[in-house]
């Protein structure tokens, strides 16, 4: 998918904060699963950082140029609307 390889050009950071356990958090850790390696492939360089944390609230972090940061709740999504939610963000929405 063209949004991995694209995650460096547009984002300085990513952070995933998830439960290791919390049924909430199902998605996220799915979408680490699948797609960790393959991001981490295509941009050997960028920080996609993932925080598990008993109790988390499940959300990705955006950080942008000049120290910005955005923050979305993933609470309870399946991976594909995890990465919906992702493109938005990269699209600075």
């Amino acid at each position: 998918m063209a949004w991995k390889g694209a995650l460096s050009q547009t984002l300085q950071e990513l952070r995933v904060h998830l439960c290791q356990t919390s049924p909430a958090s199902v998605g996220a850790r799915a979408f680490v699963v699948e797609n960790f390696a393959e991001i981490k492939r295509a941009n050997p360089y960028f920080p996609f950082l993932v925080r598990e944390a008993a109790g988390a609230e499940a959300k990705l972090i955006a950080r942008f140029d000049f120290g910005v940061e955005k923050t979305v709740s993933i609470q309870n999504d399946k991976p594909a609307e995890i990465i919906a939610k992702l493109t938005q963000l990269m699209k600075g929405t």
